[in-house]
């Protein structure tokens, strides 16, 4: 995988839980609050929320992603908690906020595509369309969610908003299904806000695991301004067996996990103080039983390692893990420092970067085989790499500074 267009055309500028998707049928507009109750999930009393809902077919034997477009409420809405409930058959679900007004029926690329309903989205959920921030979620049917907030903290939906649902579904059995997901968002009013909340999307595009092996993805994000985080969560695909995240100099992880699925979510009471400055540290452990090698991605013949959570106030490059907060247009991702679990010297990593990349071969396991003490020296070559890389700049010339510092590693 030539990792530099997965990153700017893929993973940025907004990454999605993304699986195949098959063609789907069925939805609806919100629920009117205060209709009566429903029986999955019944909508929010009136005035206090809205619901959103989405129904499609699955075939025997599939595994597929699904999504369909819906609208905010004309006044907007702030958003104080989510609460989502999905049937058999599906294995999460997301909801993100577009920077779209009116419904698009065809992609950013001219692409057409039949958004009155549910529609295939197996190319990933924001491939194509304009996504700016995740609005609520879950990956548990009938536990906690994504997004919750103490008293006089929401999240804003811009008024008239176009939504995007997705959700992820899997029909091991012998017969089609009908799964169905509902989201209530719970609403508070304006004049109760004091502070506007967002959720933490931070996603490790470096991850590899030999066949009959264990591995580890590694990743740390900076903080770019004080921060409370109110709940936290992990998410891995099947092969997961360990999860930890941390605050890099202090002794013990905030949040711990086995489970890649039935995923615990940690509510902070209070809430968790970072401060600008400091750096999340996470990681995944893998066990991979099959006889090929494992990599990020989509599928759930892939995998991944993600950490979620409620915070505020909102800071869209500490959330993204962004590298420069003020620089508008900045991809997602990139201002992470990757930190691998091999011998590796810096020098040897970039050089096994750039022969990978000339032979259009997987650049992940130089990064995952790379030396921890060499993290932020080669973190910083790549990232110039990946960012400047091009045609018209040669990246000796435009990254001597970081690439001078990497060999010295």
């Amino acid at each position: 995988m030539n990792l530099r267009n997965f990153l700017f055309k893929t993973a940025i500028p907004s990454l999605t839980l993304a699986l195949p998707a098959l063609v789907g049928c069925g939805g609806s507009e919100p629920a009117e609050p205060g209709q009566p109750g429903q029986e999955l999930l019944a909508p929010p009393e009136a005035g206090k929320g809205v619901q959103f809902k989405m129904v499609t077919k699955l075939d025997p034997g599939t595994e597929a992603e699904h999504c369909m477009f819906v609208k905010a409420p004309a006044e907007g809405l702030f958003v104080n908690r989510d609460e989502v409930r999905y049937s058999k058959g599906s294995h999460h679900f997301l909801l993100f906020q577009t920077s779209y007004d009116d419904i698009p029926t065809q992609k950013e690329d001219g692409t057409v595509v039949d958004t009155s309903g549910v529609f295939d989205c197996s190319d990933g959920a924001t491939d194509g369309w304009e996504v700016e921030k995740l609005v609520a979620g879950s990956q548990n049917a009938d536990g906690d969610s994504m997004l919750r907030f103490p008293q006089g903290v929401a999240m804003k939906v811009r008024p008239g908003a176009v939504l995007l649902m997705n959700a992820h579904y899997i029909n091991a059995s012998m017969n089609v299904i009908e799964p169905e997901v509902r989201v209530n968002l719970y609403t508070i009013p304006e004049a109760e806000v004091k502070t506007e909340g967002d959720i933490l999307f931070i996603y490790n595009p470096f991850i590899y695991v030999g066949a009959q092996a264990e591995g580890r993805a590694r990743m740390r994000c900076p903080v770019h301004t004080d921060i409370t985080i109110a709940n936290v969560q992990s998410h891995m695909h099947a092969r997961g067996v360990g999860y930890a995240a941390s605050i890099v100099g202090q002794a013990d992880p905030f949040y711990t996990s086995t489970q890649w699925e039935n995923v615990t979510v940690k509510d902070f009471g209070e809430g968790l103080q970072v401060k600008a400055g400091e750096w999340f540290d996470y990681w995944c452990d893998y066990s991979n039983a099959e006889t090929r090698d494992v990599f990020e991605g989509p599928r759930s013949t892939d995998e991944m390692c993600m950490l979620l959570g409620s915070y505020y106030p909102a800071d869209s490059a500490t959330a993204h893990c962004r590298a420069e907060p003020d620089v508008p247009g900045q991809p997602n991702f990139i201002g992470a420092e990757w930190v691998g679990n091999g011998k590796a010297t810096c020098a040897e990593s970039f050089a096994c970067v750039q022969q990978a990349i000339s032979a259009s071969q997987e650049i992940t396991p130089c990064v995952t085989s790379s030396d921890a003490a060499v993290s932020r020296e080669f973190s910083d070559a790549l990232r110039c790499f990946l960012k400047k890389a091009g045609p018209d700049q040669d990246p000796a010339i435009v990254c001597k500074t970081e690439l001078d510092a990497c060999l010295a590693k």
